[in-house]
């Protein structure tokens, strides 16, 4: 797990060996994927790379072969010269042809490829504990994965095959120059090194300004966020808050765009002064072939090939440094992927699927846990026992550790001293499943699935399909049974007015389908309901307390309402992460303690 003390927005530029190890796994990812698809590329690549060239040769034989013709008058010469131009077009036709297969190879790469980087951000995100995905660093880094290395793979994969193109095209041109006039072959290099020093300076310098901004980035989201999600609608348009959010925004926007600006009319300046340094050089060059031309020295269909070949050349020598300097940046920001992919996880998941003492029920053993950088413990030396069929409540006021007892309860949070058993059996080594299947939770604040009411429900069992009469059963221990049936399409309908078929529900009816979520697992022993009525309706409520628990299953039941928790048969009162008080209702009331004087408080207005 991250260390809580380097929790800053990473902003150094990584070492040359993360780098090279990023580009080699980032082509394993690709070779992975798709090799076929790989191979293919790579050959319209190369065959793209020399077509050029050839074309050139064949342009300088054509032209050479008129001048021939004219001299001569003979028919042979005449007819060479016009085969030499369909030999030209055939060339160009099937240039024209393969350029635009590549394109359409590349767009099915890119496709595939973000697929694949997608699903290894999501699997990893996934393989995360609670405790682990809820860290700010985890949180920084999948921020950076997504936001920077979704793309970047298929860029440094495609300037991969630019650079494959370019060299295969620089061979070529090398070969033909060798010949007539092999220091332009220098020539070329050295014309594009300016434009090549640049751009490795600007790559560094760009990424160091984009990941140190990821702060003003996530801020900026999420104001658009509120401005557009329906979720904070009502209180945006009640309060009149969209005018000031759009002005936060806007000023996020100048901000961020002022440095932005800067940097780029930097690179502009100095990008241009460089380029027009590597622009002489090359003008140099061709001022030479002509005047070497005009000495006669070369042929004219000489001539054309070398200025030809002199601004392929060029081309080439561009095109192979910006891959190799995109490559550069592209790698940079990989980097983040494969920081995400290599953070460390928790230990490995148990694999028990029952415990030593069968019947033993729940217990937590002087269970303390704290929170990464938290300046004291959430919980502190936490006992008690939980037999089957039996029913505890949790009193106490916001922050005193109740949502945390559930989270270490349900097997999401590991304690940092002592022990939660289940059947005897540490948490730690039962195997997630078997653990999920045993203990329904209702979680606070649950999630509302806009997906349909099955999927609501079935996510109680890892969206496995629920048969008619379990779903009958979940719904109707979650008295949701009248609202699905009053819905259009029952179970199937899909929730959520953002679908055009979707139907909006209220809070009370969400609440309604988390409990039947949570009552899914007809194996459950366990229940865990985290303020279960708190936006139910008084009847609603009365009708769901007074319903017994199936045999054999206890309940831990967390609510704000005392009343709720009169026929628990423990009640556990929680003040500062500690056990304040304990006992039943009678009990706890006969001691007058802080459980009485709350009882009291919220029974005193009912009174008069």
């Amino acid at each position: 797990m991250p260390d809580p003390d380097t929790d800053q927005p990473d902003e150094h530029v990584p070492s040359w060996r993360d780098r090279l190890s990023a580009a080699a796994r980032t082509l394993a990812i690709i070779g992975r994927t798709r090799p076929a698809l790989t191979a293919v590329i790579v050959g319209l690549t190369i065959v793209v790379a020399l077509l050029p060239p050839a074309a050139l040769y064949v342009s300088k034989l054509l032209i050479d072969g008129v001048l021939l013709a004219i001299d001569t008058g003979l028919e042979a010469d005449r007819r060479a010269a016009l085969q030499l131009v369909g030999v030209e077009a055939a060339i160009l036709a099937v240039l024209l042809v393969l350029r635009r297969g590549l394109v359409f190879q590349k767009s099915r790469l890119h496709a595939e490829l973000g697929f694949a980087v997608s699903r290894l951000i999501l699997d990893k995100a996934n393989r995360f504990s609670l405790a682990e995905i809820e860290h700010p660093k985890v949180q920084e880094m999948l921020i950076h994965a997504k936001q920077f290395a979704s793309a970047r793979p298929y860029g440094l994969v495609v300037r991969g095959f630019d650079l494959l193109q370019a060299s295969v095209t620089l061979v070529s041109i090398t070969v033909l120059l060798a010949v007539s006039a092999p220091w332009l072959i220098g020539l070329m290099v050295l014309g594009g090194l300016p434009s090549f020093i640049g751009n490795v300076r600007f790559s560094g310098d760009s990424y160091r300004f984009y990941t140190a901004r990821s702060p003003q980035l996530r801020e900026r989201n999420y104001l658009e966020s509120l401005v557009t999600n329906e979720a904070a609608a009502r209180e945006r348009l009640h309060y009149g808050l969209g005018r000031p959010l759009l002005e936060r925004f806007t000023d996020l926007f100048h901000d961020m765009h002022g440095g932005d600006r800067a940097l780029q009319g930097r690179q502009a300046i100095i990008g241009s002064l460089l380029g027009v340094a590597g622009s002489i050089i090359f003008l140099g060059g061709k001022v030479w072939i002509v005047a070497v031309t005009i000495a006669g020295r070369f042929s004219l269909g000489q001539m054309t090939m070398l200025i030809g070949l002199l601004k392929q050349g060029q081309n080439a020598v561009n095109a192979l440094l910006g891959a190799v300097t995109g490559s550069y940046e592209d790698v940079l920001y990989v980097t983040r992927l494969f920081a995400l992919l290599d953070a460390k996880e928790g230990g490995a998941p148990g694999t028990a699927v029952k415990g030593p003492l069968p019947g033993d029920g729940l217990r937590f053993d002087q269970v303390s846990f704290s929170y990464p950088g938290a300046a004291t413990p959430a919980l502190t030396d936490i006992s008690f026992h939980l037999p089957p069929g039996t029913r505890l409540g949790l009193v106490g006021v916001n922050g005193s550790g109740k949502t945390t007892l559930v989270k270490l309860a349900a097997g999401l949070y590991r304690p940092d001293r002592g022990q939660v058993t289940l059947d005897g059996l540490d948490l730690t080594r039962w195997d997630p499943v078997s653990l999920a299947g045993r203990v329904g939770v209702m979680f606070q604040p649950h999630v509302n699935y806009k997906l349909s009411v099955r999927d609501n429900v079935e996510a109680g069992t890892g969206l496995r399909e629920l048969p008619p009469e379990a779903m009958e059963r979940a719904l109707a221990a979650a008295q949701a049974g009248e609202l699905v049936a009053g819905l259009p399409d029952g179970v199937e309908t899909r929730l959520s007015k953002r679908f055009a078929e979707g139907v909006e529900l209220s809070g009370g009816q969400w609440q309604r389908l988390a409990m039947a979520r949570a009552h899914a697992n007809e194996h459950a022993d366990i229940l865990i309901l985290d303020e279960p009525t708190a936006a139910l309706d008084a009847e609603a409520e009365a009708a769901f307390m007074a319903r017994p628990l199936a045999p054999g299953r206890s309940l831990i039941l967390i609510s704000h309402r005392l009343s709720n928790l009169r026929t628990a048969d423990q009640i556990i009162l929680l003040e500062g992460g500690r056990i304040a008080e304990a006992g039943d209702h009678a009990t706890l009331i006969g001691q007058a303690g802080s459980y009485a004087a709350l009882f009291d408080l919220q029974a005193d207005p009912y009174r008069h």
